[in-house]
């Protein structure tokens, strides 16, 4: 199934609160979200996809916003600036902790529309000035409604650990909803933190978008344009699986899981979606 050109004219107006709610309004909605929306599964992590026009949205929103204030020193404006603009063509895939009732972490998908995707215009400008097309050339993407943009990664302080279980399960999460909506081609702006942990340990076999060097992005250095065919992110990490079974299997007893969540949808949680 070919994902669709998104085009919604009945769209909720993106504000500075949808970006900042208060900690105590923040778990009002949460628990609000598992009432009227009740979760999947059994475990203690559950998932949701929200649409970017859907109040219960926010909740993401705010997540976005209470990490990158703390790793970037971006505000709720800067966030509203950059990101309002593609909220109404937004999904999130948000993971919430059933025995807290917090939301744990969340990655933002943007869609095609008729703004194109956030970080291809964002790439346009200095100091890279690529245009969409000739990234389109370059990676072989025919068409941008086959291709996703990976707009934002943000997992809560409390569940960011060595085991990286938030993380690598919206890794998964998003990797099977990609591949249903017959999702080829991915594209995002990564730090070099979240780079180098997806290309070093997690093996993803992400490339910098027509060869381009870092460069400075929201406050963040070292940081770089980014382009990954979606089938070909499972079979990486299950070959590099294989590699540091044979040479290094101290390494793969500590990476194990991590890279199993990755490459296997087992364990992760049925996703209720939320329009």
């Amino acid at each position: 199934m070919q994902a669709a050109l998104v085009t919604d004219n009945n769209l909720r107006n993106s504000s500075v609160e949808a970006y900042s709610l208060t900690p105590p309004r923040m778990q009002t909605e949460t628990e609000r979200l598992l009432s009227v929306h009740p979760p999947k599964g059994e475990g203690r992590f559950v998932a949701y996809r929200i649409r970017g026009t859907s109040e219960f949205s926010d909740i993401a929103r705010s997540v976005e916003t209470e990490v990158f204030r703390r790793f970037f020193g971006n505000s709720p404006n800067d966030l509203l600036a950059s990101y309002g603009p593609y909220d109404a063509y937004s999904q999130f895939l948000l993971v919430i902790d059933r025995e807290t009732q917090q939301p744990a972490g969340t990655l933002r998908v943007i869609e095609n529309s008729h703004l194109g995707l956030k970080s291809l215009n964002d790439i346009r400008e200095a100091p890279l000035e690529l245009s969409a097309q000739s990234v389109l050339d370059y990676h072989g993407i025919g068409d941008l409604n086959g291709c996703w943009d990976v707009g934002t990664l943000a997992v809560r302080k409390a569940y960011r650990g060595e085991d990286h279980v938030v993380g690598t399960m919206l890794y998964s999460l998003f990797i099977d909803s990609a591949m249903a909506a017959g999702i080829q081609h991915m594209v995002c702006i990564l730090d070099g933190h979240a780079y180098r942990q997806l290309t070093d340990m997690l093996a993803m076999p992400f490339e910098t978008i027509a060869g381009t060097h870092p460069f400075e992005y929201l406050g963040a250095k070292g940081t770089r344009a980014c382009y990954v065919r979606v089938p070909n992110i499972r079979p990486s990490v299950a070959k590099h699986m294989e590699r540091l079974e044979r040479s290094e299997p101290q390494k793969l007893a500590a990476l194990r899981s991590c890279l199993t969540r990755v490459i296997s949808t087992e364990g992760l949680p049925p996703v209720v979606n939320v329009g």
